[in-house]
């Protein structure tokens, strides 16, 4: 058993525990994630009464989780705890009770009777009495890969007191966690948080389903970038293989090729060397493209009838140069071509 030395305390007060809260920290990952809500449908398999909450709204690519509709975002509402009576209307501006001399109470029966013992001649007639609940019920609180309780955001700090006096069990992998809690299950040498979790149920004494062990590979596989990442040990691919064992299933093919698609599109456009491309497809030489310098041509105003150009007979292949077909071109400039040309058209403006 991987943790068992450092779940012993846990263990024995685990059995008597009926009322359990998990708290996931705010910006939680896919692996955290999963690790927690694996935990609450272990839990709450084995009969106990569990929340989990989150100060994170549920993002469309974490939705496909199993038990991921019973995350709440506020503070789960529970009976227990320290029970206050809001008396309205009998204190004064300063927060006395002019009215009130002392209070007592005591038992009778099954009931608690509340004295208020009124000074003569006043008046105490309370305008409504309001109970409420401070602190909470639960026996204990799971926290699940956050650094310390102000990593959950507002789960803790609107909720300080739920978390005073209640044993809190601190889950993390992380290497800054400042072990706050009263068990501390903490491992910084696993690939994810879904890993440690699965060999954590299995040293408290649970045993995994089909859907806890499906959000277990979906955060492992997250987590080691398809088991690719150097992370990925062999007691990682041991846990994959328990979580195969019961059902658990792989994340589809769909979510493994966004996965590679960010990886591609993260590298740089690769280079081609031409003549290597060109030995692939059988052609041996690639030809090279020769540059010919152009000729400089004078501009020519057509309306310069004195203005006729000569023509190099250098540069003008001879009958027997040019490709046979080819017709051949007058070398004399036909007059029409130096004429100035007049267009007539209604389109024309």
């Amino acid at each position: 058993m991987k943790y068992d030395t450092q779940i012993t305390e846990l263990k024995n007060l685990l059995p008597a525990a009926k009322n359990i809260l998990i708290a996931l920290p705010a910006g939680a990952d896919i692996d955290k994630m999963a690790a927690g809500l694996s935990l609450f449908l272990t839990l709450e398999a084995a009969g106990k009464k569990v929340s989990i909450v989150s100060d994170d709204a549920i993002l469309v690519g974490q939705s496909h989780f199993f038990g991921v509709d019973h995350i709440q975002k506020n503070f789960p509402s529970t009976d227990g705890g320290n029970l206050t009576l809001t008396l309205e209307g009998v204190a004064a501006s300063d927060n006395t009770v002019p009215a009130l001399e002392k209070l007592d109470w005591y038992a009778e029966n099954s009931n608690l009777n509340l004295v208020f013992h009124v000074l003569p001649g006043q008046t105490f007639q309370p305008a409504k009495i309001i109970p409420k609940y401070q602190g909470s019920s639960f026996n204990l609180v799971f926290t699940v890969g956050a650094v310390n309780l102000n990593a959950l955001g507002n789960v803790y700090l609107r909720n300080q007191n739920a978390f005073s006096g209640t044993y809190i069990v601190n889950i993390d992998t992380q290497a800054a966690n400042s072990s706050f809690g009263a068990t501390n299950v903490l491992d910084t040498t696993v690939s994810s948080l879904c890993e440690m979790m699965i060999n954590l149920i299995s040293d408290l004494g649970f045993v995994l389903d089909a859907d806890s062990a499906s959000n277990l590979l979906t955060g492992i596989f997250d987590a080691t970038k398809n088991l690719a990442d150097g992370k990925a040990t062999a007691d990682t691919y041991m846990a994959v293989a328990n979580c195969l064992r019961v059902g658990g299933k792989k994340p589809s093919s769909g979510q493994a090729l966004e996965n590679m698609s960010q990886n591609i599109a993260a590298q740089a456009q690769p280079t081609y060397d031409w003549n290597t491309v060109s030995a692939a497809i059988g052609q041996k030489n690639v030809p090279q493209v020769q540059h010919v310098p152009q000729k400089t041509v004078p501009q020519v105003t057509p309306f310069d009838s004195q203005f006729v150009p000569t023509i190099d007979k250098q540069d003008v292949p001879s009958p027997e140069e040019r490709p046979s077909g080819e017709g051949v071109i007058s070398e004399t400039i036909e007059p029409e071509w130096l004429t100035p040309k007049i267009f007539k058209g209604s389109s024309l403006g």
